[in-house]
Formats: C-alpha cells, sequence, structure tokens
C-alpha cells in the first residue's frame, strides 16, 4: 500500500499514522475531555465508559482468540482499510490499569462476522483473510494498540422484526479471571476527529509504549505506518 496522501479523496480525510495530525477517536465514552463536575477544589474524576450491546455475534466460547493483528488469517492479509486502534485503559482517577485482557471483535468491511456461526448469507460479503476478532494485554502503563480493518455499516432485523441500521463499529471488552469487567463498543462514525498531536500531550507516550511496540514487531514498522489511528480510551469505574 503506498503512502497516505495528506489531503486524500476518500470521503473521510486521513493522515499517517506516524505524521505530526493525531488522529484521534475523542469518545463520549472514552477519555476525550470528558470530566466529571466536581466542587471547587475537589478532584476532578473522569466519566466511566458505559457499557454498550454485546450484539449476537460475539465469539462462541472455545474459540481461538488470537492476538493482536485481526487483519490477518489463513495466511492471507485482508484487503479493507488498515487501522490501529489504540489508547489507554485508565480508572476515574486516570491511573493505568494493567494485568487486564482486552478483547475486541467486529464485522468486516462490509458488514459481514464472516467469522461466526449465527452468520447467514445475504449479510456482506465474504473476506477470508480477516479474522474478526483478537485479544491483547495493556502493558505496564495501560496503553494497549491493535491492528484491524475499518468494519462496514449494515443493516439487521432486531427481535426478528424490527429493521435496523448498524453504524461502523467495534465491540470491546475489558477482562479479568475470565469474567467480563466492561463490555462497550468504539462507534467509528461518532468517534473519529481530528486533532493536531499538541491536543493530546500523551500523544508521544503512546507511540513510544509497549504495546505499539509489539505491534510494530508483529506487522512491521512499515506496515503499521500506514494505518489509519483510532484513539479509544477506556475508563473503568473501579480503582486501578
Amino acid at each position: 500500500m503506498p503512502p497516505l496522501d495528506p489531503h486524500p479523496t476518500r470521503p473521510r480525510s486521513r493522515r499517517r499514522f506516524n505524521t505530526a495530525a493525531l488522529v484521534a477517536a475523542l469518545s463520549a465514552s472514552g477519555l476525550g475531555a470528558l470530566l466529571g463536575s466536581r466542587p471547587a477544589g475537589a478532584q476532578q474524576l473522569l466519566r466511566p465508559t458505559p457499557s454498550d450491546f454485546e450484539g449476537p455475534y460475539r465469539p462462541v466460547e472455545g474459540t481461538i482468540w488470537g492476538g493482536s493483528d485481526l487483519m490477518t488469517a489463513r495466511d492471507a492479509v485482508s484487503p479493507g482499510w488498515p487501522v490501529v486502534l489504540a489508547g489507554r485503559l485508565v480508572d476515574t482517577a486516570g491511573r493505568p490499569h494493567s494485568g487486564l485482557r482486552l478483547q475486541v471483535w467486529q464485522a468486516n468491511s462490509t458488514g459481514r462476522y464472516d467469522y461466526h456461526p449465527a452468520e447467514t448469507p445475504g449479510h456482506g460479503r465474504p473476506d477470508p483473510a480477516f479474522r474478526g476478532h483478537g485479544e491483547t494485554d495493556p502493558d505496564a502503563h495501560g496503553w494497549y494498540a491493535c491492528r484491524t480493518i475499518r468494519p462496514g455499516g449494515y443493516r439487521r432485523t432486531l427481535f426478528g422484526f424490527l429493521p435496523w441500521t448498524f453504524v461502523p463499529h467495534v465491540h470491546v471488552a475489558v477482562r479479568a479471571g475470565g469474567r467480563d469487567l466492561l463490555v462497550t463498543q468504539c462507534d467509528l462514525d461518532k468517534t473519529v476527529a481530528q486533532q493536531p498531536a499538541t491536543a493530546r500531550a500523551d500523544h508521544a507516550q503512546l507511540m513510544r509504549s509497549d504495546s505499539i511496540r509489539r505491534l510494530g514487531d508483529t506487522v512491521g514498522g512499515a506496515v503499521l505506518a500506514q494505518a489509519e489511528l483510532i484513539r479509544f480510551d477506556v475508563v473503568l469505574d473501579r480503582p486501578a
């Protein structure tokens, strides 16, 4: 894939992963600038990330989740638009959580959940090279990173009768000891926004984090540099 043009013609503007402009996902459920209101002089706490719909396509029990690169499966690489979903797992005081596991799963670029036995024909096109699910452990400073593709939006019927349009999203679960602490979603249409690198003082820390280094070792630094960066922080309502 050639280097991304800083002024591309795609519907949404893109930035290279390692340029001065950071493509940040400032989610209403992420860290962003969302601070809980406190009396004057009191510590401002971050709002916890709300739980969200798990959906019917969570990988079934016994699934081999694989690692932090969802783009590659069966010795092939998905042709979808590459994305690095990265951020920090913290508590409401901004302290990093480590020792937890983060699982992600999503549809492919046409809105199809290839890996799930409940998926039916007619829901998008198959992409046998896209694994569609993976997991990673945040590093000692709470940073996590995984490579995936931009999922497609799609239409489904809820409860057997209610038509519903789902916007592109990635499901995220934070787990400890084999149980969920939080299940939420990163809604890409809502969260993707452009901010200068100076808008996030910790961007350089993310780029130097062990999680980014491990992902670069897995997929290759040159490959990683071509991906769109989606920043999605997760705030747990429990002390680190």
